[in-house]
């Protein structure tokens, strides 16, 4: 299961059944980080703040 950090509360309902996530580091299903990164309640990955190239 993938580790997600949580960074806004949400419910996810698999048939009858609503599971509630709350802020913070969670280990969830596949299906249940995706919803949570493709409705933005997850953080945003780091970018690099300089090009590769600069590093050299």
């Amino acid at each position: 299961m993938p580790k997600i950090t949580v960074t806004a509360p949400f419910n996810y309902a698999i048939g009858p059944t609503v599971k509630h996530y709350a802020k913070g580091e969670q280990d969830v299903p596949q299906a249940v980080a995706e919803h949570a990164a493709a409705h933005g309640f997850t953080a945003k990955p780091k970018t690099p703040t300089e090009p590769l190239e600069a590093k050299q």
